[in-house]
């Protein structure tokens, strides 16, 4: 077998200067019976301090062969040296047989390969301590194995590993040396051609789910090491931590090994590939941060290589093989064991970037909280660049930290979220400062388009329309757009937004109401005839209704004169016949406006209470009046009747806020009062 001893890495200072002068002895201890390992495995062995001999061999085994203790060269002064160096060793019991590798501090400029070679010449010692002690005793005594020197004379020692050599065809690079933070080791079969034989995987297939097993521990193990240990790495031009780096290594080996395996059944390789694939996704799990950034980069890392394993684990070939032995279910079965996998694992790991971005976000909470609270507080005599200056100097200057220290992907996802962030800081402190004067309103705008400049960065940083589209840009847009209106314009933009409700409806549940309108040009006046209704909601306990219509000219501001107008009431139906007539003065000045309209709002009367809301209807002036339609001609009696299908939607939020928060404003509040009215009848039923 051949073992090669690359390095070692954070070892432990042992000389005054601060520094020690390690070297590295390798041996092969004679296999233990499964009592003895029972008894011994929580024991913490050194060749140094064991104190027990182990029991006698056979005549065969209480010699052992002049060849079985091997030395590295001393590196003198340092803590993380580079041996490099390999070493054959002929082994009679792969299956019980132990590796043993110790660690010294050598204080002399004796060589320790000659005293190593001098006590291999040596017959009749029994046990591999004894060895490795003597070797230290001889050290200190120009290489004779004399037993009289002190314990005090021998060399420091700084850490020891035991391994099962049947271990070392399993974990490959996955060893890591005791006390020491660590150690890249690589252990190679000294016929390759074994890995290609039929009977080696035979072999191994009994030990290969101990073997995930083992992976899985030690790969987790590494990773909370690595991080403990992390530290900004270059990796391929990006800015990544060395325990992200260390992840990826640690399952790149264990992808290596599996490469080397050669499995020669592709459709028994299935389960293996599907533990492996688990094995990777939860031993990421453990991969935690040491700082916001640097742990989004290693999030982000980890993620793109876990999505490279059906590649590296070659799933077509699986799949194939799976589907010609098992057949479409066969392949499904694949597709829904490895697919499921992989798209937990990146579901999970892109939830923690947006926590991590969300994170980072939030400790810019304050500073952004103190600049809108400037931009709020500015009077209008400053204007709005020097208002919105200081915000702006902040978002530069993070930006340069944040392109400093992360990815361009995560850069990307980084900056959405602080837009996001700002956006709702902005909705917040406008609604805070409802019925405000205009001005607090155009500055809040002008900071909404600065940003949109600065985050876009002349398309170099996030796309126009991703901001622009974004939901609560566009919340924030049409809040700022309302709260810069009169209120004779929003309640204008409600009605506009009514007609077009209207136009929209084809049936609905609350009814409809026949209509004739046409309008006289000569004499300005519209004939208003309302026929029937039909299928009205039942508002009363006897399961029918007392209905009623209001007709009016709308909104009132347009039509001060006029008053509205109601039919007679009909008692206990849900289909009146009204054929009433009613005229309303109109000019072409008033119903030229897209938003002038009738409303026919249909009630139920109550003797004791308020009337109860039944639902309401509109219909746009420009469909009766303009000059050229039928309904404004001598045949406008003669048309056919226009169906209104009745809705019961409760007023929109925004303008009734905005009108509700304008206390001053006699026309708002009276506007607001009626749409109030009407949603409590609502509520009340």
């Amino acid at each position: 077998m051949r073992v090669s001893v690359m390095k070692g890495k954070n070892l432990m200072a042992k000389d005054a200067n601060g520094y020690s002068d390690p070297y590295c002895m390798l041996g092969i201890l004679l296999g233990q019976s499964p009592r003895e390992t029972e008894e011994k495995k929580e024991r913490k062995f050194s060749f140094r301090k064991r104190k027990e001999k182990l029991e006698k061999r056979s005549s065969t085994k209480e010699v052992l062969a002049a060849t079985c203790i091997q030395v590295t060269e001393v590196k003198p002064e340092t803590l993380n040296p580079v041996w490099n160096e390999h070493f054959v060793f002929d082994i009679d019991d792969v299956h019980s047989d132990l590796l043993h590798m110790d660690i010294w501090d050598h204080d002399d400029d004796v060589s320790v390969a000659e005293a190593c070679k001098k006590l291999n010449e040596v017959s009749g010692l029994r046990g591999m301590g004894r060895y490795f002690k003597q070797i230290a005793k001889s050290v200190r005594s120009n290489g004779t194995s004399s037993s009289g020197s002190s314990e005090d004379n021998a060399d420091d020692f700084l850490g020891c590993i035991n391994i099962p050599l049947n271990m070392l065809l399993l974990l490959c690079d996955l060893i890591l040396l005791a006390k020491c933070q660590v150690v890249n080791e690589y252990f190679s079969l000294r016929d390759a051609k074994m890995m290609a034989l039929t009977g080696y995987h035979n072999w191994f297939k009994t030990s290969i789910h101990k073997w995930l097993q083992i992976v899985h521990d030690k790969a987790c193990d590494r990773i909370r090491r690595a991080v403990d240990m992390d530290q900004l790495e270059p990796v391929q031009q990006a800015r990544h931590s060395s325990s992200a780096v260390d992840v990826t290594a640690c399952f790149s080996q264990v992808r290596e090994f599996w490469k080397q395996l050669s499995w020669p059944d592709s459709a028994g390789a299935f389960i293996f590939v599907t533990r492996l694939t688990d094995v990777s996704a939860t031993a990421t799990a453990t991969h935690t941060h040491t700082s916001l950034c640097i742990a989004l980069n290693n999030t982000e890392h980890v993620r793109v290589f876990l999505g490279h394993l059906p590649r590296d684990l070659d799933w077509q070939g699986v799949e194939q093989a799976m589907e010609e032995s098992c057949g479409a279910e066969g392949k499904e079965q694949v597709n829904k064991a490895l697919n499921g996998q992989l798209y937990n694992v990146d579901a999970d790991l892109q939830r923690e970037a947006k926590r991590l971005i969300t994170h980072l976000t939030d400790k810019m909470l304050s500073e952004l909280k103190r600049y809108l609270q400037h931009i709020s507080l500015s009077p209008d005599s400053i204007n709005n660049d020097d208002a919105v200056s200081p915000l702006m100097k902040y978002l530069r200057d993070t930006l340069v930290i944040l392109s400093e220290s992360l990815v361009k992907e995560n850069l990307a996802r980084v900056l959405l979220g602080m837009w996001e962030l700002l956006l709702r800081m902005i909705l917040d402190t406008v609604a805070e400062n409802m019925g405000v004067q205009v001005e607090f309103y155009n500055r809040f705008q002008y900071t909404v388009e600065a940003l949109v400049q600065f985050f876009c960065a002349d398309g170099k940083g996030l796309a126009i329309e991703d901001l622009k589209n974004h939901v609560d840009y566009k919340a924030l847009d049409e809040e700022l757009r309302l709260n810069k209106c009169s209120s004779f314009e929003l309640i204008e933009q409600y009605f506009l937004e009514k007609i077009s409700q209207q136009r929209t409806l084809k049936h609905t549940r609350f009814g409809r109401v026949s209509v004739k309108c046409y309008y006289d040009a000569s004499e300005q006046r519209l004939t208003v005839e309302i026929l029937h209704a039909a299928d009205l909601i039942a508002l009363d306990a006897n399961g029918l209704s007392d209905p009623f219509v209001i007709v009016e000219l709308c909104p009132h501001h347009l039509f001060p004169m006029a008053k509205s107008q109601r039919t007679q009431v009909k008692l206990k139906t849900l289909h009146p016949v009204f054929d009433e007539l009613f005229y309303f003065h109109v000019s072409p000045e008033q119903y030229r406006h897209r938003f002038a309209c009738l409303t026919f709002t249909v009630m139920d009367y109550d003797w004791l209470s308020t009337n109860d809301f039944a639902g309401e209807a509109l219909a746009p002036l420009s469909d009766f009046c303009w000059p050229g339609r039928p309904n404004a001609s001598a045949a406008g009696k003669t048309i056919q009747p226009t169906i209104l299908h009745l809705a019961r939607n409760k007023p929109k939020k925004p303008i009734m806020r905005i009108l509700d928060a304008r206390t001053g404003d006699g026309e708002a509040q009276e506007f607001v009062r009626k749409l109030k009215e009407i949603e409590k009848s609502m509520e009340e039923e």
